[in-house]
């Protein structure tokens, strides 16, 4: 097989040997073409990544701040257990849902302009929530709010991709990651405070926030370079953002809804949704195979990125999601513990958490520092080890286990495979895409976790409550029935975190580093393997709209 001048996913032209196993290709930096029009100071490329840092807080800490204050929100909104669920699950619902859409609306319309509209609309939405009167309309306004995290957060990845390159991506990369554990901290503090200590309780605490995402959409509009045009083609594929979305959806209300619907997961709406639900996923793909190969319009996603790396890619998406079913599933049935099995209360169950915004942090620390020394694989396998023992730490654990012994190490060791995951998955997903797909790449890695994460909530949930009936018919006091449940779903979320394991083990076996930067001699370091390299001419056909990448 001959040498030939291939691009590679980051958009420089690199010169490959597809004989190799792992090619390090030297490249001078002249031939790499910019990434934007003027180069970026190291001082502008810090804002940026700060900014964009901050908006993934902002976005974690929507998800956080009224979760502590749901008690009181159902006494002053005067909601059913029923409806109450909602106010979390609504924002976690639009925020997943529409991640792919707004993924490809930022690579084709500017990923800056989407950044900033996604702000100002969480901001805008967050800050009518405060106002609400009755719990329908609270609900609504926090649906609302999910689309702007929605528009916000893959815009960033791609914004990233785009302006970083190297060990400063990699840095970048773990900064925004190391966002979500900080802004779950920020989150739970401000509802727990405000709750606790504010008269204005809840509704304080979303004027707080609506306040912080009107300061960075401001910010952004200065650090934030302008959006370089990657496509001539500005068309939108709406047929198929309809199907994946509504299909996404179903499948997400079906998973929150089926376990407190009358008859459980019996119910026939629950039934008919999710089958709806299934469909249309599957027609979406479908749509877009047609697309692909019998019209010139551009796909919502490009389906080569699910054979990218010989499977690889894949395999990180799918190894996310199930890794995400366990981490989820344990923050969930940690709080329930700390809350009902051992009565901390709202605020000593945020004390309680805030080891793992500390381990979250130093988690995207390690990952910045070790991406470009030791190979991927170990990075993940070692952070899928820690979530499982995470969970077996809390399935260990009883009414009367003092925090120190047992559960104050579940909980930082709960994050570390979140983090490593997150960090590195992103830094991959970046590295094996085109300049125009960079943020509905990122987009389709969090759509994943996420739907991960209500799958696995979902299953551990009637696991949980499983037990919990079996635990009540052979005589246990409620506590104790309560406990046994949680310890089912501990045990589970281990177990969906050692299959992770297993299949990163297989799947990611030589998969080296990733993330290096600029070497001594002034020339950059590309490392491709030879699936990502043979795509090479495929990659620059997909650039011109000839090719089964587009």
């Amino acid at each position: 097989m001959t040498t030939k001048p291939l691009p590679t996913p980051g958009g420089g032209d690199a010169e490959v040997d597809l004989n190799r196993t792992l090619s390090t290709v030297p490249i001078d930096e002249s031939d790499v073409p910019p990434i934007t029009s003027t180069p970026l100071s190291k001082t502008r490329l810090f804002l940026v990544a700060a900014t964009v840092t901050f908006t993934m807080c902002m976005s974690a800490a929507g998800g956080q701040t009224l979760n502590i204050g749901l008690p009181t929100i159902q006494t002053d909104l005067k909601m059913t257990d029923s409806d109450l669920q909602w106010i979390a699950s609504a924002y976690a619902l639009t925020n997943g849902c529409f991640l792919l859409l707004s993924g490809r609306l930022a690579d084709v319309h500017g990923r800056k302009l989407v950044f900033v509209t996604g702000v100002l609309w969480y901001a805008l939405w967050t800050l009518i929530g405060g106002f609400m009167k009755n719990g329908a309309g609270l609900v609504v306004t926090r649906a609302l709010a999910g689309c702007g995290a929605a528009m916000s957060t893959p815009s960033a990845v791609g914004i990233i991709a785009e302006n970083f390159t190297g060990k400063a991506r990699s840095t970048a990369f773990a900064c925004f990651s190391a966002g979500a554990p900080v802004g779950g901290a920020i989150g739970l503090i401000v509802g727990g405070v405000f709750v606790s200590y504010v008269s204005n309780t809840w509704r304080g605490a979303l004027f707080l926030l609506a306040g912080m995402a009107f300061a960075i959409a401001v910010v952004s509009l200065w650090t934030i370079p302008s959006d370089i045009p990657h496509s001539e083609d500005k068309r939108v594929d709406w047929i198929g953002a309809a199907l994946v979305t509504v299909g996404l959806i179903l499948l997400q209300f079906t998973i929150s809804a089926g376990e407190t619907a009358s008859n459980g997961w019996k119910t026939p709406y629950i039934i008919s949704l999710l089958i709806v639900g299934v469909l249309l996923v599957v027609a979406f793909f479908l749509w877009e195979r047609h697309l692909i190969n019998n019209t010139s319009r551009p796909p919502l996603m490009r389906l080569q990125l699910w054979t990218r790396a010989k499977g690889r890619l894949a395999s990180v998406y799918f190894i996310g999601f199930i890794a995400w079913m366990g981490f989820v599933s344990l923050f969930y049935h940690a709080t329930l513990y700390f809350q009902q099995v051992q009565e901390t209360g709202p605020i000593g169950a945020m004390l309680r958490f805030l080891p793992t915004s500390v381990s979250g942090v130093l988690c995207n620390v390690v990952v910045a520092f070790l991406i470009s020394k030791v190979p991927t694989q170990w990075l993940v396998c070692v952070g899928l080890i820690a979530t499982g023992m995470g969970n077996v730490c809390f399935a260990l654990s009883w009414q009367d286990t003092n925090y120190w012994r047992l559960p104050f190490n579940g909980m930082w060791l709960s994050v570390m495979g979140a983090d490593f995951l997150m960090a590195t998955g992103l830094i991959f997903v970046a590295a094996l895409s085109l300049p125009d797909e960079h943020s509905v790449a990122g987009a389709l890695f969090q759509t994943l976790i996420q739907l991960g994460g209500s799958f696995g909530l979902a299953i551990t949930t009637v696991i949980s409550d499983v037990q919990f009936q079996k635990a009540i018919s052979i005589g246990k006091t409620y506590k104790e029935a309560l406990l046994l449940g949680y310890h089912a779903a501990f045990w589970l979320g281990a177990a969906t975190s050692f299959l992770a394991l297993f299949i990163a083990l297989i799947a990611l076996r030589g998969m080296g580093t990733i993330g290096r930067g600029v070497t001594k001699n002034k020339k950059v370091q590309v490392e491709l393997e030879p699936s990502i390299a043979g795509e090479g001419t495929e990659m620059q056909k997909a650039k011109e709209g000839k090719s089964s990448l587009v």
